[in-house]
């Protein structure tokens, strides 16, 4: 019987060069490891890292990255790179010649950020807190009274909708949307129309709290304002994308 000397490492066996694959190996309460090999041309559906994450390249090449929205960002990594990446959603696509292997580390404790609640105006007196357009759908307006949707982080904000307004059916991949109807009213649906789903008009009061991944839809037929607590990043997915607002700029 022979013994392993300290210096000796052992040959663990490769994964085929045509091989596709992403594995969970490691989680506790503070972080979550993630072993993904991507072969030329293979890729892996819509997903979500929850938490800030570091990322370590085992075998370079080139990845694409294809936001929930259809935003697409191209990184050439190199084997030792290491990166740190926010909280996001993405599918990915290996689109070079070589195969990529990497592992992520989801770092759980880094999402506890209490600074937005630290900014926060301490009372709000009025129903004027200096709208702005709103960066996901400019045809309404925003106020934000806590935080940014558009961070890791909890946030409160309001729209403003005016009369004829439609937000196709869509869904929110990570995120618990609770909405409340402040003024005027809005109906919702958590179906497409013509298929039998219920349809709800909310008046000043009502509140809808629509889990993730949930697809659901909204109409008016008068000016309204609207109250949104969630945890961000905020991100939207239009089961036709015909219904993204930035898709019709373009």
């Amino acid at each position: 019987m022979s013994v392993q000397s300290p210096t000796e490492t052992i040959a663990r066996p490769q994964a085929p060069a045509s091989e596709t694959s992403r594995s969970e190996p490691f989680e506790n309460d503070q972080v979550l490891v993630i072993d993904s090999t991507y072969a030329p041309g293979g890729s892996v559906p819509l997903h979500t890292h929850r938490s800030p994450h570091v990322v370590y390249v085992l075998e370079g090449g080139i990845l694409e990255t294809t936001g929930p929205e259809g935003s697409v960002e191209t990184h050439e990594v190199r084997p030792g790179q290491t990166l740190w990446r926010a909280p996001q959603s993405h599918r990915t696509r290996n689109v070079g010649s070589t195969r990529v292997r990497i592992v992520e580390v989801e770092v759980k404790q880094a999402f506890r950020i209490p600074a937005p609640w630290e900014m926060a105006p301490p009372i709000v007196t009025s129903a004027e807190h200096g709208w702005v357009p709103d960066p996901f759908d400019p045809r309404r307006s925003i106020a934000m009274l806590v935080g940014d949707p558009t961070t890791p982080g909890l946030y409160t904000l309001r729209y403003r909708v005016p009369a004829g307004y439609k937000i196709g059916l869509h869904l929110h991949p990570d995120e618990d949307e609770q909405l409340t109807v402040l003024s005027g009213s809005i109906h919702w649906s958590p179906g497409a129309a013509g298929t039998g789903a219920p349809e709800y008009t909310l008046t000043a009061g009502g509140f809808a709290p629509v889990r993730a991944g949930s697809p659901h839809r909204l109409w008016t037929t008068e000016e309204c304002v609207l109250q949104m607590h969630g945890i961000g990043p905020r991100t939207y997915v239009y089961l036709n994308p015909a219904d993204d607002p930035r898709a019709a700029k373009c």
